[in-house]
């Protein structure tokens, strides 16, 4: 899969679904977390506005 290419756009809304937050075993999911804040990160540091959502569920 190739890489989306975000220069384009100055907003970006990121949707995080429960499931990824935790492991199977309902285990907060620390690395991938770490991973997005960093892109988050670069991302901001780049000129673009974030916004994160989640749907709100409860996945443990």
């Amino acid at each position: 899969m190739s890489e989306f290419n975000f220069s384009n756009y100055r907003r970006l809304v990121i949707k995080v679904g429960s499931s990824l937050l935790v492991d199977d075993s309902g285990v907060f999911n620390i690395s991938w977390l770490n991973n997005l804040a960093d892109d988050i990160a670069d991302l901001f540091n780049n000129g673009h506005e974030i916004l994160i959502v989640s749907s709100g569920a409860i996945a443990i």
